[in-house]
């Protein structure tokens, strides 16, 4: 049985990926805080609300294809991270990196959006 902070990742993903609005709002209803934190290094998205929206506006661009995971769902206590590539029509990919932490009621209440590959350290 999945615990709490991979129940949060796994759903925030389903959510990620669900062109449905209904389906979508009633996954990160289960998953992300109401007053939840989406950051990045740009921006910072305030509420589960302004994320619902933030997503379908991905989902709706017709560039992107879609997402897939490249890595397992790292979850231990109350934290998670993992990585994933957006595909896109044109061929090309973008990597991502998300950590996230859940909050007392099992609700994602910040997500770290890392864009881009993270470089190899110098030798």
């Amino acid at each position: 049985m999945p615990s709490p902070v991979e129940t949060a990742a796994l759903t925030y993903i389903r959510a990620s990926a669900e062109r449905d609005p209904v389906a979508r709002a009633a996954l990160l209803e289960a998953c992300f805080a109401a007053d939840g934190r989406f950051v990045t290094r740009s921006r910072v998205i305030l509420g589960r609300a302004a994320v619902d929206a933030m997503i379908g506006r991905a989902l709706a661009d017709p560039e992107m294809l879609g997402f897939r995971m490249l890595s397992a769902i790292d979850a231990v206590g109350t934290t998670f991270r993992y990585r994933s590539v957006v595909d896109r029509r044109d061929g090309t990919t973008m990597e991502f990196f998300d950590a996230g932490e859940i909050d007392a009621d099992g609700r994602i209440a910040t997500l770290l959006v890392f864009a881009g590959p993270l470089a190899d350290a110098a030798g």
